[in-house]
């Protein structure tokens, strides 16, 4: 109780938002709520900034002892990038081609239809990777997506692998839930 009392008032509102977002997220698809399933993107979010504020009120008390705070800078470093990484790489694949290829075939996919309903929304989960390269042949890559599908009737987590050789268009290789 001590540790918790340390943190300032910001810090631990943050950390109370951060566990009722993930609890939120992960309960929702064990108990099939259907609302608000970016809740668990969003308290992994949060989680990285709640660091931030904990290694920033660590660093205040240990000014105070007059404690080394490397590793503590080193932590919110670490933090900070993983952030402004997450969130270019989030912006930066809604505009490549795999992103569009990948919604389309959400949309269209019968399999996925029957699952879900009529497919409302995509939502975009701020992990996997897009890999592409450019030649004088054409453009080839990889990509590994992850989506929150909308569906009228259900909502599902959907992980697509796809792939794209020189002058073809991008290939779903593995759909997996």
């Amino acid at each position: 109780m001590n540790l918790i009392n340390s943190f300032s008032g910001i810090t631990r509102k943050l950390i109370i938002a951060t566990v009722a977002f993930l609890l939120y997220g992960y309960s929702c698809r064990l108990l099939g709520l259907y609302l608000f399933w970016e809740s668990k993107s969003v308290g992994w979010t949060l989680f990285w900034v709640t660091v931030i504020f904990i290694l920033r009120d660590r660093i205040k008390d240990k000014k105070i002892q007059n404690k080394k705070i490397l590793f503590e800078k080193i932590g919110i470093g670490f933090s900070i990038f993983i952030i402004i990484i997450k969130g270019a790489l989030f912006f930066a694949t809604q505009q490549t081609s795999a992103y569009d290829s990948a919604v389309n075939f959400i949309k269209s996919n019968p399999e996925i239809q029957s699952n879900v309903g009529t497919v409302n929304s995509v939502f975009l989960v701020p992990l996997g990777s897009v890999s592409m390269t450019t030649n004088s042949q054409g453009m080839a890559g990889q990509a590994d997506l992850q989506f929150i599908v909308k569906g009228s009737k259900k909502y599902m987590d959907l992980n697509l692998l796809m792939y794209k050789d020189f002058n073809t268009d991008w290939q779903i290789e593995v759909a997996g839930r």
